[in-house]
């Protein structure tokens, strides 16, 4: 405990020494006729386990940065670049060794025209309108294994052409949009201890898809109507399931992740109503292994419908409520069975077949959830704050309450201080994870 408390304080001597610096928050260089803006962020994070075997030990502690360049010109050309990189001295991949990657998070090339908008290459493309679950955000994904106290941080894109257009010269309320992504990426779950038979080779993610082939390429598409008080969308897709479910080889009797096929449908939609915020987003996934006449069902996931309808609203001038209720419907929901003469096989089907249910959270044909947030956040002062609760609640219930603390000591550094508070029963997805709340601080420096 005392080293994750000296990295804490060395982290934000270091953020400090620049005071002067960090008055300006970026950097806006005339490149032509047009506009080349530099900008970043530097942050440390460090995780410390509140609960478990683990109890008082470091999960992740860490040091990263983002430079974000962004150019365009009176033509209509841009170019926009995040590059990233993350220093671990521990990690959830590597709890032992220190480790470092860079990546180039976003990097594509645009074109603005009269109501024509066009990006091509690596994107991060977030569709809906909810907080923390977005049934149609087809093309992203997240890396739960990267600890943040930001869930937007945890965002992965990929390659991908996306083109807006808007008629009337860009002044009518309706605008179509279409993306072709190259490869999809995969979320990266946090997997609880004990939910893989043990004793089995296990491979726990996915083989990354090569670019550009058939079996990597996703489509869709969306319609958006937006007015000032009012707008929705509806969408569709065709690609993959961005989240890996397990079965077992017959052969070798190893476990190894997929990501099915799937394609979608839905929309959202938001509108006011005095001081009231509604917000709406719904849609029906269908992987092509979640029929009840598939051979995989009841070991994969099924057809599942989405939705979430959210309120939202300011109490007095300096806190914020919202409050969303969660639904999911499996279509085709079947228990698992099994009829091998394999006794041996048969068992470890079944555990497989458990554990996919557990982490992605189809136990049962109807699942009821609902989030809570409360946030302060004020100009006349140096703190804010924020809690935001998940949880589910038909049989078993489970959640995820997640306080924090900030503080502003300078412009543009921020500290926050909070923890990750599992809960519930242990046979429910955020139960299981209970020995996974961490308490947490960051320090956030922007530029």
């Amino acid at each position: 405990m005392m080293r994750f408390f000296v990295l804490s304080a060395v982290c934000l001597l270091l953020l400090q020494l620049d005071d002067a610096f960090s008055k300006t928050r970026a950097r806006h260089i005339p490149l032509g006729n047009g506009n080349t803006n530099l900008s970043g962020r530097i942050y440390t994070d460090h995780y410390l386990f509140l609960q478990g075997a683990n109890e008082g030990t470091l999960e992740q502690s860490s040091l990263s940065g983002w430079l974000d360049f962004d150019t365009h010109s009176e033509t209509g050309l841009g170019l926009r670049a995040i590059g990233q990189f993350d220093a671990f001295y521990r990690s959830i991949s590597d709890s032992l060794n220190p480790s470092f990657k860079a990546s180039l998070r976003e990097g594509y090339v645009s074109f603005l025209g009269t109501g024509v908008e066009i990006k091509i290459g690596q994107q991060i493309i977030p569709w809906g309108k909810s907080d923390g679950v977005n049934p149609t955000d087809y093309f992203t994904a997240k890396d739960y294994t990267l600890l943040n106290p930001d869930d937007e941080v945890r965002r992965m894109g990929a390659l991908a052409a996306n083109l807006s257009f808007t008629p009337k010269q860009g002044t009518s309320p309706v605008t179509f949009q279409v993306v072709v992504q190259a490869n999809y990426p995969q979320t990266r779950l946090l997997i609880p201890e004990g939910s893989i038979p043990p004793g089995i080779a296990f491979q726990r993610y996915p083989d990354s898809p090569i670019p550009f082939q058939s079996s990597s390429f996703e489509f869709g598409g969306r319609i958006l109507f937006q007015k000032p008080d009012f707008d929705f969308s509806l969408s569709a897709f065709s690609g993959f399931t961005h989240f890996p479910q397990y079965i077992v080889d017959p052969g070798t009797l190893q476990v190894r992740p997929i990501t099915p096929a799937e394609t979608a449908v839905g929309g959202d939609a938001s509108f006011n109503i005095d001081a009231f915020v509604v917000r709406l987003e719904s849609a029906l996934h269908m992987p092509e292994n979640g029929r009840d006449t598939d051979p995989l069902a009841g070991l994969v996931q099924p057809w599942h419908w989405d939705s979430v309808v959210g309120v939202e609203r300011p109490i007095g001038d300096d806190f914020r409520a919202q409050f969303q209720f969660l639904y999911r419907w499996y279509v085709f929901y079947r228990s698992p069975t099994i009829a091998t003469p394999n006794p041996t096989l048969n068992q470890l089907i079944l555990g497989v077949a458990n554990a996919n249910a557990l982490i992605l959270n189809y136990q049962r044909q109807s699942n009821p959830g609902a989030t809570f947030r409360l946030g302060y956040a004020s100009e006349q002062s140096d703190f804010s704050a924020d809690v935001f609760l998940i949880g589910y609640f038909s049989q078993g219930q489970d959640y995820l309450v997640r306080p924090q603390l900030g503080y502003t000591p300078v412009t543009n550094l921020k500290l926050t201080l909070g923890a990750d508070i599992y809960g519930g029963d242990s046979t429910r997805p955020l139960g299981a994870l209970r020995d996974r709340t961490h308490g947490f601080f960051e320090a956030k420096y922007l530029f």
